[in-house]
């Protein structure tokens, strides 16, 4: 992916907080993606994956991706507004990624919560959005799955976005361990498929 020198800006706090304002409006549909979290994870994976996705798809993906509206925005300024913000959000990523992958955080790494469950659903919504990322270009993800070793890198993902059972079964200092490890799995997958 090429992107300009704007799009590589990080979202101030204000414009990240104006974006997850509008996503949890009762205007947008109600599967849309709406903690900031969760499409900072789903970014994360359409980054990394090996298959470049047009913004007008993913975006679409993320807003309205049951189609249960004609149009989610309420004017064509809205639409520039929030499309620009979540263009540089993407672009940042790729940019981290590229230039200093070792230094990447998801989101919630870069956040306080005030309660230890809020951090736990933070991490978890991270990972499911990472997963839905995943499942907007499935095929393309197949040969890391087909590479024992490698597929194990996602593990972490699965298990913290309680796409299996083995999250409820794990004591407090296991989830810790496992949290601690998806920065490492990222940074895992983000080389096998750049090689």
């Amino acid at each position: 992916m090429i992107y300009s020198e704007t799009l590589l800006q990080p979202l101030s706090q204000n414009e990240l907080t104006h974006l997850e304002t509008f996503l949890a409006s009762d205007f947008t549909p109600e599967d849309c993606m709406s903690s900031l979290e969760m499409i900072d994870g789903y970014m994360t994976a359409l980054v990394i994956g090996p298959e470049e996705v047009s913004s007008e798809k993913w975006i679409a993906y993320l807003l309205n991706p049951e189609k249960q509206r004609t149009d989610v925005f309420a004017s064509a300024e809205e639409a520039e507004e929030i499309t620009s913000l979540l263009q540089r959000h993407i672009g940042a990523i790729a940019n981290q990624l590229k230039t200093d992958p070792e230094g990447f955080l998801p989101l919630y790494e870069m956040f306080g919560y005030a309660e230890e469950e809020e951090r736990e659903l933070a991490i978890e919504e991270w990972a499911l959005g990472f997963i839905l990322g995943m499942e907007l270009c499935h095929e393309a993800w197949q040969p890391m799955f087909a590479d024992e070793e490698h597929a194990m890198l996602a593990g972490p993902v699965f298990v913290l976005g309680k796409i299996t059972d083995d999250y409820n079964t794990m004591t407090q200092q296991e989830k810790d361990e496992m949290a601690d490890m998806l920065d490492e799995s990222i940074i895992g997958m983000y080389r096998f498929f750049q090689a």
